[in-house]
């Protein structure tokens, strides 16, 4: 081997790492664009227990190495994937003021 297998594991778990905290932090930016006013504290609150869960849960994943040892590196590749794809189906906030109501949200194209 010109690499040994946990040089990859160790650099593809710091890109994962480094994913985590981007997103933990862009949630905070990006929810605080998209709630309109008289809800931004609940919409930011609500996306921010959403992030917390995942890192209650994540003690958790070791207990997936009895139905298979791939189970968890599985699980924290694909959980990734998934949610970098489903971002692509939020609006795009670039250049557009921040809703005030409920109504500027549903009246908008966001």
């Amino acid at each position: 081997y010109l690499l040994d297998l946990s040089v990859i594991k160790t650099v593809l778990a710091m890109i994962g790492k480094f994913g985590i905290t981007a997103s933990l932090s862009i949630i905070y930016i990006y929810s605080a664009e998209v709630f309109p006013t008289v809800i931004r504290q609940n919409g930011i609150g609500i996306g921010s227990m959403c992030a917390r869960t995942g890192g209650v849960l994540a003690p958790m994943l070791y207990l997936l190495k009895s139905i298979s040892p791939q189970a968890p590196m599985v699980l924290c590749g694909l959980c990734p994937l998934l949610g970098s794809a489903l971002t692509l189906l939020l609006p795009e906030t670039a250049n557009r003021p921040l809703p005030d109501t409920i109504e500027d949200v549903e009246g908008s194209n966001l």
